[in-house]
């Protein structure tokens, strides 16, 4: 069972519009988890007196409003200013607040396309792909041709991202660009891959064989798979297989398909946190 969390305050008649991230939040706990969610868009932005006439008008609490006046005129930090609505309703762990405080620090100094892309990292590491996706489109939308360093990488895990929601025809597509435009062999690797998940085996065969080019990272993708095959055989999910095959052939067809409807149901939950908003 999940932590439970008691909301703080009242619920907004008046959204506040978070130029950031360009959507309305309407209670504390929402802002809360924007900034949670996003820490690399923290900066002096986010140090607000609208928004703090905002959770003293609308949500109605004075006490925060007040603490976050105060850190007005002793100048504090962006990263106090939003440790102090975190701590003051609750809504991180320590190990949280730990980890965004060291994005902070390691964001320091960093251009607007360098943080944009490492919040895009971010959400691709917490498991939340969709959200990365969207992330990365955006940044290529807007990066000047002076930031193309940056592009090959961006296209790179835009591609991750694609491949790691099951979209492996956009995957190869961004994976195949970013090693055209860096020659990475990490791309190249993952651009096959990601070919090779799409493609039926006979077509993958066939591709390769018509793009020599493509010939050495092949043998190196095969590597890898023989490699992920054998750590596959060591884990739990390979000892369920086993254990299903076991009910199916002694015709024990009843816990057979309750265990099947037990995984399903599990990766259906697992999708689902992937591509949560």
């Amino acid at each position: 069972m999940e932590n439970v969390l008691l909301c703080t305050g009242k619920y907004a008649e008046k959204p506040y519009y978070f130029e950031h991230a360009g959507m309305n939040v309407y209670c504390v706990e929402e802002l809360c988890y924007l900034l949670a969610s996003n820490p690399f868009m923290i900066d002096a932005g986010i140090m607000d007196k609208q928004l703090v006439q905002w959770l003293y008008e609308e949500c109605e609490l004075k006490e925060l409003s007040h603490q976050l006046l105060q850190l007005f005129q002793r100048g504090c930090q962006p990263g106090v200013f939003v440790d102090t609505i975190l701590d003051y309703t609750g809504y991180c762990s320590r190990e949280d607040k730990e980890r965004i405080d060291e994005v902070l620090k390691g964001s320091a100094g960093l251009d607007q396309y360098e943080k944009q892309k490492r919040q895009g990292d971010y959400l691709m590491k917490n498991g939340r792909y969709q959200l990365a996706v969207h992330e990365y489109e955006k940044l290529l939308s807007i990066l000047p041709e002076a930031e193309k360093e940056l592009i090959p990488s961006v296209y790179h895990n835009l591609g991750v991202a694609c491949c790691r929601l099951f979209r492996f025809e956009s995957g190869a597509s961004y994976l195949k660009k970013a090693y055209e435009l860096s020659g990475r062999e990490e791309s190249g690797i993952q651009y096959l891959e990601a070919l090779r998940e799409q493609l039926t085996e006979a077509d993958y065969v066939s591709f390769i064989a018509d793009h020599r080019e493509y010939y050495e990272l092949s043998m190196k993708v095969e590597k890898l798979y023989e490699m992920a095959r054998g750590q596959f055989e060591a884990t739990r999910e390979n000892r369920m297989l086993s254990a299903l095959k076991i009910y199916r052939d002694e015709g024990n067809t009843g816990s057979y398909y309750e265990e099947i409807d037990k995984i399903i149901a599990r990766l259906k939950d697992d999708y689902r946190a992937s591509v949560a908003q």
